[in-house]
């Protein structure tokens, strides 16, 4: 009853308040709805320092994580090996054989004949790259220009063959080579670049460029002599490089045995270049 009674009070002055009342009662609401709304705004700063303080260390975090990875692929042991002028049906069929036994990824610099055999390079995924069209250096390192419309004679030729477009390349002889003239390389180095193309030489020599049927025991000594934490071995997969191919197994016996993975180049890959 007397909860009944303070309504009608409160009732009879709202009534005789008329506007003044309802303004009152309007304006407590908008009241209660600002404080609700300064409540709401507190949390969500909450919330997003909460949320800035989570961003802040999840990017130290990513920080550590990625520096602690670069350290570990610095630190990777990984041989690349490389074969030079092919495909040949004599030896790069071996070599693709025994590196799909292994389970091994290399890396093919072919030159412009046998290109039927470009596919099954990159079939088996292996890396594709260009080691110049004709591998005649009087005319490849004739003039800039000469060296660019050889190279991209065979650059077209595996595009056509394969679908791939390849960017990674080989001097004939390597970029130390003594027969291009200086001022002519430079301008060839720059261009490369400038055209998206990445050059590797090697740091690591099995020796075969030296004579044809070279003992298979030399090589492997001179392949496997190499203690570099990243190894790129020059190889040769030429139709009178017989022996390579059996020396390959040895190679990556020995390698294996002391740690090494076995990686193909990519534009990615360190760069292994005598001159830059």
């Amino acid at each position: 009853m007397k909860k009944v009674i303070i309504f009608l009070m409160l009732a009879v002055s709202i009534f005789a308040l008329g506007d003044a009342g309802r303004i009152l009662l309007n304006n407590k609401k908008t009241v209660d709805k600002i404080k609700g709304l300064k409540t709401e705004i507190a949390a969500l700063d909450k919330k997003e320092k909460e949320t800035n303080d989570t961003l802040v260390k999840l990017e130290e975090e990513n920080k550590a994580l990625r520096s602690e990875l670069s350290e570990q692929l610095a630190n990777k042991k990984v041989v690349y090996l490389t074969f030079d002028d092919g495909p040949t049906p004599q030896n790069t069929e071996k070599i693709l054989a025994i590196l799909k036994k292994n389970n091994i990824k290399g890396t093919f610099f072919v030159i412009g004949h046998n290109s039927d055999m470009y596919k099954r390079i990159v079939e088996e995924g292996h890396t594709i790259a260009l080691h110049t069209y004709s591998h005649n250096y009087k005319e490849v390192y004739a003039s800039e220009e000469a060296f660019f419309k050889d190279l991209y004679k065979i650059h077209d030729a595996v595009m056509e063959k394969t679908g791939v477009d390849a960017k990674v390349t080989r001097f004939p002889g390597g970029s130390s080579n003594a027969i291009v003239k200086k001022a002519t390389l430079r301008k060839i180095i720059d261009r490369l670049n400038d055209e998206g193309f990445v050059y590797q030489d090697w740091n690591c020599d099995s020796t075969d460029a030296a004579g044809n049927k070279r003992p298979v025991d030399v090589l492997v000594k001179n392949a496997t002599s190499c203690n570099a934490t990243k190894i790129n071995l020059l190889m040769h997969d030429s139709a009178a490089k017989m022996t390579t191919a059996d020396a390959l197994q040895p190679i990556i016996d020995s390698y294996r045995s002391r740690g090494y993975d076995f990686e193909e180049l990519t534009v990615y890959s360190p760069k292994f270049q005598h001159r830059k």
